[in-house]
């Protein structure tokens, strides 16, 4: 029953783009997937062998059944229950928005809360400050569902049994006491950066009562070096701020500045305001990129170059050499004269380096070069003294004069603290240096063997952990206190930037936590507060203007302080003061060889660190760039993965050597599944962070060093712990030759481990999907994007023999994604599942195709082609394209002309909406889209145990393939977060993008009610958007009116690189795209193979 399309013919030469090497090969695999709507074990019907006859017959059975076997799919009976007493402003069912913030180690984000009935259902961001400018990230997004987290703390813990609240304020009372007289001496506290001006004041307060405590910050993705390097060059407390709209020419080095996980909000805005292409005559920024795996950087970049992570520095000294030959500049020459390139150092393209070079020269005050967190100190300021040298520090690279507490100490210096018996009591705030702590922090005075957390730990008398979770550094400790989620407590922070920012809950805490601010404040024998008082005594700090109580108000409905002006210092660069610095710290280590690879540790973009461990909706988001869910692996490239011997799901074992203070050899195991990765550096394997995190229902892994053990499920680990292999010495990168590191060492396992990865679920059949084109492309013909080559060989499409209901609305609704703007971060993928109340359905239901995200992202690899992989050939350096793909909302749908009884149907104002009540799952919806954009419920996920295992006799099964049997119903908490204007849909349902319909009817009733008696009932004019559209950080998503021609999204879908995919099957999409563009330097050796749009020019033979 499926309708075979039509599409025109792939050309034998130009670009080609493809999901994954399955695609890139044509493999018997892909081509199941792409003939295949479903996966294997889904009932089908084959249309060779059923006649139309046979299916009529088993029609009239299945509908006159429906009542018999599809009766799961009718809503169960509720009695509602009203209020008798109304809460103040509180309408039910009407949304309320308050101002907040979501404290972040780099800088907080400032928000708006959508709460209903007095829960927080949906954050999005403050349009009226610029550091957010009303957009979010992925972490804002799912933030949410960990405020509903069933498996949170939800206990007072002393000495492994529950105690209360009582009890530990009697405790903190005689502890203050006792401290009291020791003048703090044996108190520290181990705290995570939170920007917090409120915890800085009381931690000074505490101070002064404590002059002998200790004060340590630990984020185990902040980085020391760079932190260290800033100071060094700018002054103590400062923080550089790029001004990515100011510059020309952007040179990143290792740096993934547009993970907003790293980075922040305003600078990914700021970096694609200069990428908006509007006509022929604009202009855009060039971004060249240096780094050793596709990061969401080096998939915008116009010139992306692979290098191993450990010879950064190397290239940073090379392109700093080529700077000082074009610049003369004393400081830089003062720097690199007398530096050497050890042997065994790597080689790079010398046109490459030199052209990059001499386009930075041609920008003196508009070019920009940045280094990533993850380089050390010395290659921080080299590119300092580079920036300077092209007159960039004051232009494009600004420095700002935060907060800074001088008496803050690093981990080791606690660790050494610990190990010598000077700390009696730890406070312990968030975080789980158990799990993330770096390895060999002290050695052993006795064996001198180094000492990891977890050791060191079980030396102080006295633990008080506060945290979200009774986690690793929880069972360790003497009291466990539940941590207040920032949604449940009062607080303040600071952005990226110095504003200063309102916290305010939005519900009291659902487990009667604490925040950081209470806690101290109870330890000072302040009166006991639930903070707001901590608070404006901050706020009071700022000398507001006016009246207190008026600033005050303004302060929390605003979201932040517009008093509060941080400015940016007037800076110089002085390379004479920081020489001794970098020469006497300056280390080349030798480049990684196929024998002995590098080990690059780095975050992940959707555990973050690992405190995103337990949010389902992260852990389920395809990675941007290698679309693996529920698992880290080690990513290699493809010629590396050849070497080895290995293919994706394979595991190997990674040993680190090294030598201990007894000169003894230390070894690091870990077994990791290898993962191979289109456009990663040779000779190099990038583990991200994050994964295999011991919660409350997962047990240990059993992959650290020891004997291989089978996995019991997937609901008790996910992924491989990649702290096991990081070190005080190394945290970033491993490669023999490297501070104390002898060897490194990769050896295949002999086993098989399962990925659940979607790149190649869903794929598309077609012709012109991603359109593409160089700026000086795209100016010789404006027109590129309209047509494909081939096009026109096809039969032109027969008019539709079904009619449609007229689209009669004096509104119609369309979008425009523009592709030149989407970094593919899937912020709008965690705003859908939370506003649409999406599914998390558990990594073996992914594996099997059965994701249920309303939208997606595809990403494309670019490359010329043939490649064949059988012969050892690869598409070493591919580029990238992100592909927004919600439901299309076609005017001619194929979906609604195949469905029986009815369930997707069109709306009078255009759009493809779904009856859930009518829908019996037949799936010929789904089938018939050309887009795969439609999802169906195979089990109840909202209703029954997703991942879970049940022993039935001597089978081990998973609980939702048996549901009847099992327990029926979600965990109150979880039930909370749903939106109360979008139905949960259940098992044998289809569903899909519905264009956010509940928004479109709530501005409907709004506008009708705001015109009583005037006939004028239409929505003002973009007054709302999607969720999709709201979260993007780029602005690449539009949404609104397209019969109003001065709508936002009218005006998009007229310029000139507007194209609708699959536009030749006449389905009349309502979604649109606009082409991208890429900028390369025609100067560059790779420059020929840039940006070459298959559709308008043809690449060299």
């Amino acid at each position: 029953m499926k309708r075979v399309f039509q599409h025109p013919p792939e050309p034998l030469h130009g670009k080609h783009y493809w999901r994954g090497l399955g695609e890139l090969n044509d493999t018997p695999e892909f081509r199941q997937w792409l003939e295949r709507e479903f996966p294997p074990g889904a009932a089908e019907l084959n249309g060779d062998e059923w006649s139309r006859r046979d299916f009529l017959k088993l029609m009239g059975a299945s509908m006159a059944l429906a009542g018999v076997g599809l009766t799961s799919c009718r809503r169960p009976e509720l009695h509602l229950v009203p209020f008798t007493k109304n809460v103040e402003w509180t309408i039910p069912g009407k949304f309320l928005y308050y101002a907040t913030a979501m404290p972040r180690r780099t800088g907080a984000i400032p928000l708006i809360a959508t709460t209903v009935d007095g829960r927080p259902i949906k954050l999005e961001g403050n349009p009226l400050h610029p550091a957010s400018g009303g957009a979010t990230d992925t972490f804002v997004q799912a933030s949410i569902l960990d405020l509903y987290d069933p498996s949170r703390s939800q206990r007072f813990v002393h000495k492994g049994k529950t105690s209360n609240r009582a009890d530990f304020d009697a405790y903190v009372g005689t502890l203050r006491n006792a401290l009291t007289s020791q003048r703090g001496d044996g108190l520290a506290f181990l705290v995570g950066e939170t920007n917090s001006p409120t915890r800085e004041r009381l931690c000074n307060e505490l101070e002064k009562m404590f002059p002998s405590m200790r004060w340590c910050v630990y984020e185990p993705l902040l980085s020391h070096e760079q932190a260290t390097a800033a100071q060094s060059a700018f002054g103590a407390g400062a923080r550089l701020v790029p001004k990515l709209d100011r510059a020309d020419v952007i040179f990143a080095l290792d740096s993934d500045f547009l993970d907003c996980g790293h980075g922040d909000l305003e600078s990914v805005h700021a970096f694609t305001s200069r990428r908006r292409v509007k006509s022929a005559a604009d202009s855009m920024n060039r971004l060249y990129v240096v780094e050793n795996r596709f990061t969401l950087t080096g998939a915008m970049a116009d010139h992306r170059l692979r290098c191993p992570a450990s010879q950064i520095a190397a290239f940073a000294h090379a392109l700093a050499k080529k700077i000082l030959a074009g610049t003369n500049d004393a400081g830089l020459g003062g720097l690199v004269n007398n530096l050497q390139t050890p042997a065994g150092g790597a080689t790079f393209n010398e046109q490459w380096l030199g052209e990059a070079a001499n386009d930075l020269l041609t920008k003196p005050g508009a070019s920009l070069v940045l280094t990533g967190p993850n380089q050390p100190s010395p290659v921080q300021l080299l590119v300092y003294a580079i920036n300077a040298a092209l007159k960039n520090i004051g232009q494009t690279l600004t420095v700002r004069q935060l907060p800074h507490n001088a008496r803050t100490i690093g981990i080791s210096q606690l660790a050494s603290d610990v190990k010598d018996g000077r700390i009696k009591q730890l406070f312990i705030f968030g975080g789980d240096p158990v799990y993330n702590a770096q390895r060999g922090l002290v050695s052993d005075p006795q064996t001198k063997l180094p000492l990891d957390w977890a050791e060191l730990q079980k030396k102080v008398p006295e633990i008080v952990r506060l945290g979200y979770h009774e986690d690793a550094t929880s069972a360790l400790s003497h009291w466990q206190i539940p941590l207040a989620h920032y949604l449940e407590s009062w607080g303040d922070a600071l952005t990226s930037g110095g504003d200063y920012l309102s916290i305010q809950p939005m519900i009291l805490p659902l487990f009667g936590g604490l925040s950081e601010i209470e806690l101290l404040n109870a330890l000072l024998g302040g009166p006991k507060t639930e903070g707001p008082e901590l608070v404006q005594e901050s706020f009071r700090a700022t000398n507001p203007l006016g009246d207190f109580q008026t600033a005050w108000s303004r302060f929390l409905h605003d979201g932040f302080a517009s008093h509060v002006q941080p400015r940016d210092q007037t800076a110089s660069f002085n390379a004479n003061a920081i020489r001794p610095q970098f020469q006497s710290s300056w280390t080349l280590p030798p480049a990684p060889t196929p024998d002995s690879p590098e080990i690059v540790l780095t975050g992940s973009y959707s555990m973050d660190d690992g405190r995103y461990a337990n949010n389902g909706w992260l852990q389920e988001l395809p990675d941007p760039i290698t679309k693996l869910t529920w698992d880290n692996a080690a990513l290699m490239s493809p010629g590396f993965a050849k070497r080895l011997g290995v293919a994706t799901g394979d595991l190997v074992q990674i040993t680190i050597t090294a030598k201990s203070a007894a000169l003894e050899p230390i070894k690091r195991e870990l077994v990791i599944a290898a993962l191979v990765s289109p456009g990663h550096a040779d000779n190099s394997i990038t583990i991200p962070l994050g994964y295999a995190r011991k919660m409350p229902q997962f047990y240990e892994l059993p992959y650290a060093g020891g004997a291989l053990k089978q996995r019991p499920g997937i609901a008790e680990q996910s992924g491989f712990n990649g702290y096991f292999l990081r070190t005080v010495a190394n945290p970033y990168f491993a490669v023999a030759g490297a501070p104390g590191i002898e060897s490194v060492r990769v050896t295949k396992v002999g086993r098989t481990y399962p990925f659940s990865i979607t790149q190649e679920h869903f794929s598309i059949e077609g012709r012109g999907l991603v359109r593409e084109a160089t700026l000086e492309g795209y100016r010789a013909n404006n027109e590129f994007a309209k047509k494909i080559p081939g096009e026109e060989e096809l039969p032109h499409p027969p008019p539709s023999i079904y009619t449609h209901p007229p689209l009669d609305a004096p509104q119609q609704w369309g979008m425009s994604i523009d592709l030149n703007v989407c970094t593919g971060c899937q912020a709008c993928v965690i705003a859908c599942q939370a506003e649409n109340n999406v599914p998390v359905v558990g990594k073996l239901q992914v594996s099997h195709g059965r994701i249920m995200h309303w939208l997606r992202i595809d990403r494309y690899y670019a490359s010329r082609k043939p490649f064949n992989q059988d012969r050892g050939e690869w598409p070493d350096d591919p580029e990238i394209v992100h592909q927004p793909m919600p439901c299309q909302h076609c005017e001619n749908a194929p979906c609604e002309t195949v469905c029986p009884v009815n369930a997707t149907l069109h709306s009078e104002d255009g759009l493809n909406v779904m009856a859930y009540n009518r829908c019996v799952g037949t799936r010929f919806c789904s089938n018939n889209c050309p887009y795969k954009v439609r999802r169906f419920n195979y089990f109840d996920y909202n209703q029954r145990p997703v991942g879970k295992r049940k022993v039935v006799g001597a089978f081990n099964i998973y609980e939702e393939y048996f549901a009847p049997l099992t327990t029926k119903g979600a965990p109150d908490t979880i039930k909370m977060q749903k939106n109360p204007n979008v139905t949960v849909r259940m098992r044998g349902v289809m569903e899909k993008c519905t264009f956010c319909v509940q928004r479109i009817e709530e501005a409907k009733i709004a506008a009708i009610a705001r015109a009583g008696a005037s006939p004028d009932k239409r929505i003002p004019r973009d007054s709302f958007t999607t969720a999709c559209a709201q979260a993007c950080p780029t602005g690449a998503i539009v949404f609104g009116d397209i019969k109003d021609r001065e709508s936002a999204v009218s005006k998009v879908k007229q310029q000139d690189r507007n194209y609708r995919i699959l536009d030749y099957l006449n389905v009349v999409p309502r979604v649109s795209y606009l082409a991208r563009i890429r900028n390369p330097n025609p100067k560059m050796p790779d420059a020929e193979n840039i940006g070459v749009a298959s559709l308008v020019e043809k690449l060299p033979e």
